[in-house]
């Protein structure tokens, strides 16, 4: 059972009757919110978050059992425990009905019946908070699992297109493209060094102005992307983590015009193990971050791009020698 203490709310016309069950809660460790008629025991549910009720149903005013229906309409979850001074079969059947989840029969001379059956019903609470926790989790896992299926597929088939052409220009831009379109990125680009190895410059791009991507020019060891072909790894930008790289951002996108809104991954292309450029894929169309299968698909996607540019080289030197 939680550890925080159970707020349970009583409702009895008798002052006598409530100081007495609410001594026994309280003894047992719960929190009680005592009330003296169904319309205050109505107002404060409303206003509270309450694990159980107890209920007399003979009330003044309105009475128990109209209570009882109007709380289970409310909070449908809520487990009601109805206490009367008649042991009614008809009573009984119809707070049954109305979704009560036991009856007692006043007086409660014995502290363990009422203290056996507050017990019970916190218990099964509980479970049902856990089996609904599981359902939610399970329900998570499998969505997470069909979306790496999915993924999986697509890699696959990007994959094959990849090593279809020896063109190494339709390689780049297939790359940018679909890694863009699967992840629902605003933004991508592909940057490659120049032959000197000392700048960065904007060879492929999708969603970016065309003058920002004529005029780029980016030192290798300057911004997020001098960043990653540095250190040869992988990086994800999201919410959590973007102040710890504002600079970075700043340096390679000085006119905010590249980076789109709070996420990024960025990869090293590499080509015979050699850093050969870098792919940013920028900015989720409805927001949110990038997810682990995602980052994976990026990765599986430049590392079979980087293969397929190699291959692209060595068909052209082949060609070249005959």
């Amino acid at each position: 059972m939680k550890s925080d203490k159970y707020h349970v709310l009583l409702v009895d016309d008798s002052p006598m009757i409530l100081k007495v069950l609410g001594d026994q809660l309280v003894k047992n460790g719960y929190l009680v919110t005592l009330c003296e008629s169904a319309e205050e025991a109505l107002e404060v549910f409303q206003e509270k978050e309450f694990d159980l009720v107890l209920a007399d149903i003979i009330l003044p005013g309105m009475s128990g059992l109209n209570m009882l229906k109007l709380m289970k309409d409310s909070k449908p979850g809520i487990d009601v425990i109805v206490i009367s001074s008649t042991s009614s079969s008809y009573t009984t059947i119809r707070a049954l009905r109305l979704g009560a989840y036991d009856y007692l029969v006043k007086p409660i001379d014995d502290e363990n019946i009422l203290s056996n059956v507050v017990k019970r019903a916190l218990e099964k609470k509980e479970l049902k908070q856990q089996n609904e926790r599981l359902v939610a989790d399970l329900s998570v896992k499998n969505r997470e699992l069909q979306e790496a299926l999915d993924m999986m597929k697509t890699t696959n088939r990007l994959c094959s297109m990849l090593s279809s052409t020896t063109d190494v220009a339709s390689i780049l831009r297939i790359l940018v493209e679909k890694a863009v379109e699967q992840l629902n990125a605003e933004k991508g680009y592909l940057l490659l060094l120049d032959k000197s190895g000392s700048h960065f410059s904007i060879k492929i791009s999708v969603g970016i102005n065309h003058e920002t991507v004529k005029q780029f020019k980016l030192p290798c060891e300057r911004g997020i992307s001098g960043l990653v072909a540095s250190k040869n790894k992988p990086l994800r930008i999201d919410a959590g983590n973007t102040s710890k790289y504002i600079n970075y951002i700043r340096e390679e996108d000085q006119n905010g015009d590249l980076f789109s809104g709070n996420a990024c991954i960025s990869f090293p292309l590499r080509i015979k193990d050699k850093v050969a450029g870098v792919v940013n894929v920028c900015g989720r169309k409805g927001g949110g971050s990038f997810s682990d299968t995602e980052c994976e698909f990026i990765a599986l996607l430049a590392n079979h791009a980087a293969i397929a540019v190699n291959n692209a080289g060595q068909f052209y030197q082949m060609k070249k020698n005959i």
